[in-house]
């Protein structure tokens, strides 16, 4: 039977072991998390460039300010799809990524109103 020291010592070894893996995952939760917000501020300028920079076919709908200020909403951390409206995001959400790439759409089959 191990001495009770030789227990506690190889315990403390583990947990620094496992400190060593938990401060490593908050290093690349970290890199990733400043990667998304890059990522979220290149999404919302493209998305702003699509809508005023790029020459659209006569005829096409441009999307006005109510598309940017809901697009400023978004890249600010809210929802905008009508699940969740005015809500603070966690993460991406699917249904609001939906709404804005069905705006950047073409007016092609969408109802006039």
């Amino acid at each position: 039977m191990q001495s009770l020291y030789k227990l506690v010592k190889e315990m403390e070894l583990k947990l620094h072991a496992v400190l060593s893996e938990a401060l490593e995952l908050k290093n690349r939760i970290q890199e990733m998390e400043e990667e998304n917000a890059l990522l979220r501020k290149e999404l919302a300028a493209a998305y702003r460039r699509n809508c005023s920079g790029r020459p659209r076919p006569a005829g096409a709908d441009v999307p006005g300010r109510g598309f940017i200020n809901l697009l400023e909403l978004y890249d600010q951390g809210f929802h905008i799809c009508n699940l969740y409206f005015g809500r603070k995001r966690a993460e991406e959400c699917l249904f609001c990524m939906a709404f804005l790439r069905k705006e950047q759409e073409p007016a092609a089959g969408r109802p006039e109103g």
